[in-house]
């Protein structure tokens, strides 16, 4: 991977790192300033709202990224991803489905195969089973934000990759 791409990643990461951590914390903040302590299950359950945004957000996210790449690929904005076949996760984003929806899905369920169980296992370990509204707002911004922060590199190599990999309808 080039170093301008290698840049190029890193800043759409921080971005989005930024604006999801902000507007998930404040959405949690302003949904939950009133109410009671969050447990990790049961009826104020932050675990399945964690599940539900690993899934939503990430979908969301690419909805939205990989049109936005493929429209400054076509204006020439930015250089295309050759892919590299010796390349462990290039090899794994080509066997993405072709479809933006599909893509967006697989994403989702990325986020709640991989990113649930490395956010409540350690919780588990560590007895982290309740949380003030205030102090899951500031978690959940953070969290959600890493996560949108981390998987826009892959997100934005799918927007970028030639041949392509996902087939994104002209806007």
């Amino acid at each position: 991977m080039s170093s301008h791409l290698q840049q190029y990643i890193l800043k759409e990461s921080t971005i989005n790192f930024v604006t999801n951590a902000f507007f998930n914390g404040v959405i949690a903040w302003f949904l939950l300033r009133n109410g009671t302590d969050l447990t990790m299950w049961g009826a104020h359950s932050f675990a399945f709202d964690l599940m539900a945004t690993a899934f939503i957000l990430l979908l969301i996210v690419t909805l939205i990224v990989v049109p936005l790449q493929r429209r400054k690929l076509r204006r020439g904005e930015v250089s295309p991803v050759q892919w590299d076949q010796s390349r462990w996760l290039h090899r794994q984003l080509q066997r993405f489905p072709k479809s933006l929806w599909g893509t967006g899905a697989l994403f989702g369920l990325i986020g709640l195969m991989v990113f649930i169980p490395l956010t409540l296992v350690p919780m588990l370990m560590l007895g982290v089973n309740h949380f003030t509204p205030d102090a899951y707002a500031i978690f959940k911004g953070l969290w959600a934000g890493l996560l949108a922060g981390v998987m826009m590199g892959p997100m934005i190599m799918l927007g970028l990759a030639t041949p392509l990999a996902v087939e994104v309808p002209a806007t």
